[in-house]
């Protein structure tokens, strides 16, 4: 409370208390129950002023204050126009008390009426320009009219004169946040959220993290925004779409799915966790939960993401059906023409694919979808320049698709940037893990790169989804060799010979690896002289045949060097009682080779659309 105020307050119990006629302690009780301002006594604080306004003797200035009062009780019982009328009334008997035309401009503000509401604001400002309420009340409804310098200075102004309100700082930082300041911005948000940590200040402050691309730290806001108010469907959603920025598919779907559960009968959790199914790569669930948006509400936003997921799906005549149903919500909307476009090149008709595309891109550069088959195109003319711009626009707008990746993938590798076109394809395989194609063209670039770990993992991943893949086994046995790793290529080569008993050139590699490797069984152990296998291609959970013959160890073995050497016939035993002990049980598994370890993709506890928090005026004494 400033000074000024004080004073005026100060005032008002004088004069109350002289021409108020009562009882001194009960005009004292009434005039302190009218100048209370406890939001939750509002209708006390009306009785109390009501009272006071009764005595004939209360005229005047004290008689302008006790509207005042009653005027912001009434508008904290929401109670509008009856706020309004005793305001009206405060300012025409005490034209100086400014926290009238401030609470005023606050009913106004309520209203909708932001324009009377700046210019009861100006004269409270006028009047008591230390007080740095007012400011901050000015501050939002600027703020509310597009006008972020003036906001901005309202803000700083507040602050200024000594403000220690989170309301202030808040304001100000989100300001900041529009301007793309995400330093200034968090900066004033961690002030507001220590003064308040409210769910709304740290929705805020996630909003100026996520911006700034600190993603961990935006997640942890809107985590905590959601366990201060559980029904927060809102933060849930935010957080879920940073898990989905950050690639973690699972998270976000699983985060989502905690938003649906809060209400399902809204469209928009849905249509998140759709967008995550489609960014993993299921495409299934992707088109059902968009269906499910559909079916609550017709929109062309949802329309065109079904026209574009209907299209990667291979769907060519359900995506034209929606491009109709789009031209009944706008007839010149360019996502008709980018998914008329999109499906006549993927019916290899380019002759009539780009003239669309190009049309749409003429009016609509930013139509991702556009971009993103007309780069495709590009790519498949070897015009990768061009190519590679719109791909990486597209991108950049969120259209991040399978067959963009491997585009981008393919140039790159045509260029010699090898490292790019690993990184492109860890992309693709992020969405289609189960596509083992992806895996062999990533090994085949990692040997290039020398990162012969990396490969063998990659041509053994991509042997879990397909053991029967001949060609694969042999590169693998191929780069076996190479490591010097005979015993690992040769259980390839004879896998590949199983598959195909007549191919000799199979049976001339087998034999060079030396005559202990012809025998139609599994390796026992490695060879004389055989290096470990990379690192990188154990499986997390290795069994003893992953590991050289030597390198096995049991957690109650004792050091042998400090053990007595056994007798030939001991040693045979513990040989054989060792090989037992260690044996993988995954051997029996005919759909998995031996030595490929497959782990279940963990089980993550959720920890939520933006909403941007609407800051509501204060009243003068708050």
């Amino acid at each position: 409370m400033s000074s000024c105020r004080s004073h005026w307050v100060f005032l008002f119990g004088v004069f109350a208390l002289v021409l108020f006629t009562a009882t001194p302690a009960k005009a004292e009780d009434i005039v302190s129950g009218c100048a209370n301002q406890a939001e939750d006594q509002a209708e006390q604080r009306i009785a109390a002023c009501t009272g006071l306004l009764q005595s004939p003797r209360v005229k005047g200035i004290p008689a302008g204050v006790a509207y005042a009062f009653r005027g912001l009780a009434y508008l904290d019982r929401g109670d509008i126009p009856h706020a309004i009328t005793d305001l009206d009334k405060a300012v025409e008997l005490a034209p100086d008390f400014a926290p009238a035309y401030q609470n005023r401009g606050n009913a106004w503000y309520a209203r909708g009426n932001y324009g009377r509401a700046l210019a009861d604001y100006d004269v409270a400002i006028r009047l008591d320009p230390s007080s740095a309420s007012p400011y901050v009340n000015r501050a939002t409804v600027r703020r509310d009219l597009g006008n972020t310098e003036g906001a901005q200075e309202d803000y700083a102004k507040a602050l200024s004169l000594g403000s220690r309100r989170a309301t202030a700082y808040s304001g100000r930082g989100e300001m900041y946040l529009r301007n793309g300041d995400t330093t200034r911005a968090i900066s004033d948000l961690n002030e507001a959220v220590k003064l308040d940590p409210t769910p709304a200040n740290l929705m805020l402050r996630a909003q100026a993290r996520e911006k700034a691309g600190e993603f961990d730290r935006a997640i942890a806001d809107y985590a905590e925004a959601a366990r201060l108010d559980p029904s927060n469907q809102a933060a849930l959603m935010a957080e879920a779409n940073v898990w989905r920025k950050k690639g973690d598919f699972d998270r976000s779907i699983a985060t989502y799915e905690r938003a649906v559960m809060l209400d399902q009968n809204q469209a928009a959790p849905y249509k998140g966790r759709a967008q995550a199914y489609f960014d993993k790569g299921d495409r299934k669930r992707a088109l059902r939960d968009i269906d499910r948006v559909l079916k609550f509400t017709w929109e062309a936003d949802a329309l065109k993401m079904r026209a574009a997921w209907r299209l990667d799906d291979g769907d060519l005549d359900g995506a034209l059906s929606d491009a109709g149903h789009i031209a009944k919500f706008d007839e010149a909307d360019p996502t008709i023409k980018a998914v008329r476009g999109v499906a006549a090149a993927r019916r290899k008709d380019y002759a009539r694919a780009m003239p669309d595309l190009d049309d749409v891109l003429k009016t609509d550069p930013n139509n991702a979808l556009a971009l993103g088959e007309r780069g495709q195109i590009y790519a498949s003319r070897s015009d990768n320049d061009r190519a590679l711009a719109d791909l990486n626009k597209a991108v950049s707008l969120g259209a991040g698709t399978t067959a963009i990746y491997r585009a981008r993938a393919a140039i790159y590798r045509a260029k010699g940037d090898s490292a790019k076109a690993i990184d492109e394809l860890g992309q693709v395989i992020k969405r289609e893990p189960k596509d083992a194609s992806a895996y062999v063209q990533r090994a085949s670039l990692r040997q290039s790169k020398n990162d012969n770990a990396g490969a063998v993992a990659d041509f053994t991943q991509a042997l879990a989804l397909n053991p029967k893949d001949g060609p694969v086994l042999l590169q693998r046995a191929q780069l076996y060799e190479r490591l010097k790793n005979r015993a690992k290529a040769a259980d390839d080569y004879r896998a590949a010979l199983a598959l195909d008993p007549k191919n000799a050139e199979v049976k001339k590699a087998l034999a060079k690896l030396g005559p202990e490797f012809n025998g139609k069984g599994k390796s026992a152990k490695a060879a004389p002289g055989d290096a470990p296998e990379p690192e990188a291609a154990k499986a997390p959970d290795q069994s003893a045949d992953d590991i050289p013959t030597g390198q096995i160890k049991t957690d109650t073995a004792k050091d042998e060097s400090k053990a007595a050497p056994l007798s030939p016939k001991k040693a045979e035993h513990q040989a054989a009682k060792n090989a037992s002990q260690h044996r993988d049980p995954r051997r029996f598994d005919r759909r998995q080779p031996r030595g490929v370890a497959v782990q279940a993709p963990p089980r993550y506890v959720p920890t939520a659309q933006r909403d941007e928090p609407r800051y509501k005026p204060t009243n003068f004494f708050r």
